[in-house]
C-alpha cells in the first residue's frame, strides 16, 4: 500500500539524517569545521534530554529492535505509543519541527532531505500509524503492515541485556579500576560512552566518535606528510579504510578498531621527536 509521507515532519527521519550528515562531514569534509559544529549544535539543541523532539524521538525509538516480538506485545506497544503521543503538545512539536527544518535548510541546505536511510520505510510507517489520524480502513491496514514488519523473525542476534543505572555504574567503576593502568584516557572515554550509550540513544557516543575519528584521521595524515618513510604507505591504507567508516555498523568490533587507532596515535607521539 502506497501513501504520501512528509519526511520533513518526521522527527526520526530528521534525527537519523543529521547523524548520517555528521558522519559524512567528519569523514570527508576535513576543511569544513564550521559545518560539523553546526550539525553538532543542531543535535544538542533539539535532541538533548528534556527537549520536545527528543520526547517524540523516544516514541519512534520504542519500535527499534523488535524482530520476532509477539504480536500482542507489539499491539500493546502501539496503543501505549499513541497514548503517550496524545499527551504531547502538538503545537509545541510542530513549532519545534519548523525551527529545526529552517535551521537545517540554512546550515546544511536542501540536499539534506535527499539523504537515503535504510530504515526509512519503517519510520515512515510508524509515523503514519502513531502520529497521524487516518481514515479507519487506511489506519487498520497501516497498523497491520507495521505489526507484520516488526514481528517478522530475522536472523537471530543476541540482544544487549537490560540493565539498570546502578548496574551500569558498578560495571563502569569495575572497568575503570581494572583498566585504568593499561588504557589511555581517550580509550577509557570511548568505552565509557559506549557502555552507557543506551541512556540517550547513543547521541553522546556518536558525537564523540565522529569527532574522535576526524581527529585521528588528521593525525595520520600529518604523520604521512612529515615522515617520508615506507611505513607511510601502510598508514595511507589505514586512512583509506577510515574513509569507508560511514558504512560500518556501530558495534563492539568497530569500537575495538577505533581503540587500536588510538593506540597507534600514542605510538606516533612516543616516537616523534
Amino acid at each position: 500500500m502506497k501513501f504520501n509521507h512528509n519526511k520533513k515532519r518526521n522527527t526520526a527521519f530528521i534525527y537519523e539524517g543529521l547523524v548520517k550528515e555528521l558522519s559524512k562531514i567528519a569523514l570527508y569534509e576535513d576543511t569544513n569545521k564550521d559545518k560539523k559544529n553546526q550539525v553538532l549544535s543542531i543535535l544538542r539543541e533539539f535532541f538533548s534530554k528534556g527537549k520536545t523532539l527528543k520526547k517524540e524521538l523516544d516514541i519512534y525509538k520504542s519500535f527499534d529492535k523488535l524482530d520476532g516480538m509477539d504480536e500482542k506485545i507489539v499491539e500493546k506497544l502501539i496503543a501505549e505509543a499513541r497514548k503517550q503521543h496524545s499527551k504531547m503538545d502538538k503545537k509545541e512539536v510542530f513549532n519545534a519541527q519548523t525551527s529545526l527544518i529552517n535551521k537545517i535548510n540554512k546550515t546544511i541546505g536542501p540536499k539534506f532531505w535527499n539523504n537515503f536511510l535504510t530504515e526509512f520505510k519503517k519510520i515512515a510507517t510508524v509515523n503514519q500509524v502513531i502520529f497521524k489520524d487516518s481514515p479507519p480502513r487506511k489506519q487498520v491496514l497501516l497498523e497491520k503492515k507495521l505489526i507484520e514488519s516488526l514481528t517478522k523473525r530475522k536472523e537471530e542476534k543476541k540482544p544487549f541485556p537490560n540493565v539498570n543505572n546502578l548496574a551500569i555504574k558498578a560495571f563502569v567503576k569495575k572497568f575503570n579500576d581494572e583498566y585504568s593502568e593499561t588504557l589511555q584516557e581517550n580509550q577509557k572515554t570511548l568505552l565509557n560512552k559506549y557502555i552507557t550509550s543506551y541512556q540517550d540513544d547513543g547521541i553522546e557516543l556518536k558525537v564523540y566518535l565522529y569527532e574522535e575519528i576526524d581527529r585521528l584521521k588528521q593525525k595520520l595524515n600529518e604523520h604521512i606528510k612529515t615522515n617520508k618513510l615506507p611505513e607511510s604507505n601502510k598508514i595511507q591504507k589505514i586512512v583509506d579504510r577510515i574513509n569507508n567508516y560511514n558504512k560500518r555498523k556501530l558495534d563492539k568490533d568497530f569500537i575495538s578498531e577505533i581503540m587500536k587507532l588510538q593506540s597507534l596515535e600514542s605510538e606516533f607521539d612516543k616516537n616523534d621527536p
